[in-house]
């Protein structure tokens, strides 16, 4: 009987914890540029949480509302985005351009334009594979996973993107 009691609560256990739901954080009204710090590891969580999530997820949207306003706004993250960057055709695909390079841009305290740019694809294309039956076929995600499968994704990036 201990063992059945046991399994029933650690399945109730099991289930609370798969239904929570990601807390989007709140964007505060107009701020300092200075104060974007005090938001940078709610905007990592959210970058988390949209390369961990099927593009069909419902909280998609909110999510990358709340990262891409700190993306662009922190001083701290930044990109110079040329046309050779800018292939993807998946709004899901570039905001996880965006934002592994802002999490790279981060974790690395780097402004490296071009290490920042091939983090951000790499993101975007982890993501491709892993969720390519969800997403729509992307040209531009098919272009960089065939250079990074030939090892010339750095080469082709650097002809565009400054050190």
């Amino acid at each position: 009987m201990k063992k059945i009691a046991v399994i029933i609560f650690s399945l109730l256990l099991m289930q609370g914890v798969s239904a929570q739901k990601f807390v989007v954080p709140e964007i505060p009204g107009d701020i300092e540029k200075s104060e974007y710090a005090n938001y940078t590891q709610d905007a990592m969580n959210c970058i988390d949480w949209l390369k961990t999530h099927s593009p069909s997820d419902p909280q998609r949207e909110e999510v990358s509302t709340y990262a891409l306003w700190w993306l662009t706004g922190t001083p701290d993250v930044h990109m110079v985005l040329t046309s050779d960057v800018l292939k993807f055709e998946d709004g899901n695909l570039l905001m996880l351009l965006l934002g592994g390079w802002g999490q790279y841009a981060v974790q690395n305290k780097d402004d490296n334009q071009l290490k920042g740019c091939l983090a951000g694809i790499n993101t975007a294309l982890d993501y491709y594979v892993k969720y390519r039956k969800e997403l729509p076929k992307d040209k531009g995600a098919e272009t960089f996973l065939k250079l990074r499968d030939k090892g010339k994704l750095k080469a082709y990036l650097a002809k565009s993107m400054p050190e």
